[in-house]
C-alpha cells in the first residue's frame, strides 16, 4: 500500500543517501556531472576558441559562446529536470523464486514543469556496471507516473531493491544528473513450486461431512449466497447473469473434502527447500481444483478454506519459514 506523501521531508540514511520513504529529491541531493558526449562537446569549444584567437575570427568567437551558452543552458534544464521532484515506493507484488520482483517507484510531479526522460538505474558495485532498469518516463505538471524496478530472485523469503539510481541526461545528453536513494519497501519470494504432481490422501473433517453444508459432489440441493473465499468453479454464473447476485451451488452427500498440507506428507523429502517446494505445489494445485486446504508447519497451522486470500496466507508461510521476520 504506498505511504502518505510528506512534501517538506527528505530521509537521509547514514552515508548521506536519501530513502525512498516518501522523499522529496532536494537540491542538495541532486548531483550533475559531464557524459562523455559532454566532454567531447567541452573539448570541441576549446578547440574552436583557439582556432578563432589564433585567426582572430569574430565569427569564430561568435559560434564559440553561442554554444558554451547552450551547454550551460542545457546543464541547468539538466538539473532542474530532476530536482524537486517527489518519489515514493510499495510493496512488489509477490512472485515465486526464480522470477523477478517489480519493485513499483512513483514520481509525483508537483512542480510547474514538465519532467523528461527519467530513469532508475541500479547501483554498480565494483565489479558489475549500472544497467538500466525498465523504461524511462516523462511526467507532465502536476500529475504522477510509475516505473518498475526488476530484481531477479533467487530463493524464497523477503527481497528487497536496496539502493537505487534515479537519473536523467535530458534535454541534449551532454549532462547527467542523478541522486542516490535507497528502496524501504521488501517483497516476499514464494517457494519455487515443484516435486511429485499427485495430490495426497484427503483428510474430511465431521463439519464437512454435514449434508448441505458444503460443496459437495452429490445431488443438487439449491443455492446458497456467495461468502468471501468460496471456489469460482462453484458460482452459479447463469444465476448471476439472470441479475440474482452472486449464488453457490450446493450439493447434497458427504461435502467438500479437505486436504490438510501437513510437515508429515514430505517427511521422505531430505532437504527443506524441497519440503516447502512440493507443499507450495500442491497448494497451488487444491487452490486450481476448488477443494478446501489447510496448511500445517512446525509451529504454524492455518485452518481449511480457499480463494486469493486464503492462498496468499498459505503461500507466504511457506514463503517465511523459518524467518525469524514472518508475519504471525
Amino acid at each position: 500500500m504506498s505511504r502518505t506523501v510528506v512534501l517538506e521531508r527528505v530521509q537521509k540514511n547514514a552515508a548521506g543517501t536519501a530513502s525512498i520513504d516518501n522523499s522529496r529529491l532536494s537540491r542538495q541531493r541532486v548531483y550533475i556531472f559531464p557524459t562523455a558526449q559532454g566532454w567531447v562537446y567541452g573539448l570541441m569549444l576549446i578547440v574552436m576558441l583557439l582556432g578563432a584567437i589564433n585567426y582572430s575570427n569574430s565569427m569564430a568567437f561568435m559560434l564559440c559562446f553561442l554554444l558554451a551558452g547552450l551547454g550551460i543552458t542545457c546543464m541547468l534544464y539538466t538539473y532542474r529536470n530532476l530536482a524537486g521532484l517527489l518519489v515514493t515506493s510499495t510493496r512488489p507484488e509477490a512472485v515465486f523464486a526464480g522470477q523477478t520482483a517489480l519493485f513499483p517507484i512513483q514520481f509525483d510531479n508537483q512542480a510547474g514543469q514538465d519532467r523528461f526522460a527519467i530513469k532508475v538505474r541500479q547501483k554498480p558495485g565494483k565489479i558489475s556496471k549500472s544497467k538500466p532498469a525498465g523504461k524511462q518516463t516523462s511526467i507532465i505538471s502536476g500529475e504522477q507516473s510509475v516505473l518498475f524496478y526488476p530484481v531477479q530472485t533467487a530463493r524464497r523469503g523477503r527481497i528487497k531493491a536496496g539502493r537505487v539510481i534515479i537519473e536523467t541526461q535530458f534535454p541534449l545528453g551532454i549532462f547527467r544528473a542523478w541522486s542516490n536513494l535507497d528502496i524501504d519497501e521488501s517483497g516476499v519470494v514464494y517457494p519455487r513450486p515443484s516435486g511429485e504432481k499427485r495430490l495426497p490422501a484427503y483428510a474430511v473433517s465431521d463439519e464437512d461431512a454435514e449434508v448441505g453444508k458444503a460443496t459437495g459432489t452429490d445431488d443438487f440441493a439449491g443455492f446458497r449466497k456467495y461468502r468471501p473465499g468460496d471456489a469460482t468453479r462453484s458460482i452459479a454464473w447463469k444465476a448471476y447473469a439472470r441479475e440474482q447476485g452472486l449464488l453457490v451451488k450446493q450439493f447434497s452427500g458427504k461435502g467438500s473434502e479437505t486436504l490438510i498440507l501437513s510437515w508429515q506428507q514430505v517427511a521422505h523429502v531430505q532437504d527443506i527447500e524441497s519440503r516447502l517446494s512440493q507443499l507450495c505445489l500442491w497448494l497451488l494445485m487444491a487452490e486450481e481444483t476448488g477443494i478446501q486446504y489447510g496448511l500445517q508447519l512446525p509451529g504454524i497451522e492455518i485452518g481449511p478454506g480457499s480463494g486469493e486470500e486464503h492462498r496468499q496466507a498459505c503461500l507466504e508461510k511457506l514463503a517465511l519459514f523459518g524467518d525469524g521476520n514472518e508475519r504471525a
